[in-house]
């Protein structure tokens, strides 16, 4: 077999893609930031250790030195509040209750590990440019070491590793490039090439997790979503509802389904073509979304039929009026390709505190209602027996 020769584009392209990330859609940006926090706490002892581990390094080597106290003597202070930092979350793990809550404590990680590195970044750098220890290379290699440390920990959160290689190493190494011998200026510019490398391999673990998370995702999205539509599914609105079951058997929150179904839909199918009725139903999949509740939970069963799961509801009052609110959007035609398509439609509510309990008995009570308002004609919200709210 005769391989084909590398072009110069498709190496350029391979050089230059590690460089760059995914865009994150928008919808699972939550997702990912819990996974950073998630995986930033796991790592939370491991960076206080590695910071305490550099302060007492170095403390240790600048009392062998000889070097005055004054120079050193904020190391052990802040050897001490790392270790009780880093009890206090080993000892109180934080379950957050919220998204601002979860980014504020990424935050606080952050700044902390920012700062720690900056302080140490900066020392090393006076200290090289002082001459202040015999054995220039022993600080420098240990920020090194420290920096490598903390970025990896934190590589799921790309920009902040990054910017503890830079902080952590780039100062120390430029002076010593500035200011040292000849050993010095070698070992400098090899710190640059570790920078260089860890941040390669940094942006590539973080590619790897968010490309993966985007993955699923997309896997997830297509086996829980209407193709034609983008609203769930059969199954995950059935989900959904079984979901909103089991709350109600442990908290007694009440919820209503409801069934819509399109009025004359064949008509537009035999009459226009199966290709203006496939974006009517898209149309109608907008309006239902624009009219839901953050929420509320809206499906395709299958056809033009719809179901939608409203939480918190438990009377007739509070049913009608979400109904209303429903139906209300499908007074005005959908102008389709050039058509003008009159589009009605028909819907039945259950309340689960009311018409029964179960998916499937729910589900009858609000298909029951959905016919008898078909049959019926009517375009007014009535109350039936038993007490199943009906629109048409």
């Amino acid at each position: 077999m005769v391989s084909t020769p590398l072009l110069k584009e498709d190496w350029r392209t391979s050089w230059r893609t590690p460089w760059r990330s995914p865009a994150i859609p928008e919808d699972i940006l939550p997702w990912v930031e819990q996974m950073q926090l998630r995986r930033a706490m796991t790592h939370v002892p491991v960076i206080y250790l590695v910071a305490i581990f550099n302060l007492l390094s170095v403390m240790v080597v600048s009392i062998h030195e000889g070097v005055e106290l004054y120079y050193y003597i904020w190391m052990p202070v802040m050897a001490v509040a790392c270790v009780g930092r880093m009890i206090m979350w080993i000892r109180f793990p934080r379950v957050p209750e919220s998204r601002e809550q979860s980014q504020n404590m990424l935050k606080s990680l952050t700044v902390v590990s920012i700062a720690v590195i900056l302080i140490l970044s900066s020392w090393s750098s006076f200290a090289i440019f002082t001459d202040m220890f015999s054995d220039q290379l022993f600080v420098p290699m240990s920020l090194v070491f420290g920096s490598t440390c903390i970025a990896h920990c934190l590589a799921c959160v790309k920009k902040v590793a990054v910017t503890l290689l830079l902080l952590g190493v780039v100062p120390s190494a430029v002076t010593m490039i500035m200011v040292g011998g000849f050993d010095q200026v070698v070992m400098g510019w090899s710190m640059i090439t570790i920078v260089l490398l860890m941040t390669r391999f940094i942006i590539d673990s973080y590619n790897q997790i968010i490309s993966g998370m985007i993955m699923r995702h997309t896997i997830w999205k297509q086996a829980h979503s209407d193709p034609l539509t983008g609203l769930a599914n059969r199954r995950a609105v059935m989900n959904h509802l079984q979901m909103a079951e089991r709350s109600f058997a442990k908290d007694g929150k009440g919820f209503a389904v409801a069934l819509l179904d399109l009025n004359q839909f064949k008509q537009v199918n035999d009459n226009m073509g199966h290709d203006i009725g496939d974006q009517l139903l898209i149309e109608v999949a907008s309006r239902l979304t624009r009219s839901s509740t953050e929420e509320e939970t809206v499906g395709r069963l299958g056809g033009d039929e719809f179901l939608i799961v409203m939480p918190d509801i438990s009377d007739d009052k509070q049913a009608l009026e979400r109904a209303t609110a429903y139906l209300a959007d499908f007074a005005r035609p959908a102008r389709i390709n050039g058509h003008v398509v009159t589009v009605s439609a028909s819907i039945g509510v259950a309340i689960q505190t009311v018409d029964g309990h179960g998916t499937e008995e729910l589900l009858k009570a609000a298909d029951n209602a959905l016919y008898k308002m078909k049959r019926s004609g009517k375009r007014v919200a009535k109350i039936g027996k038993p007490p199943l709210s009906k629109l048409a």
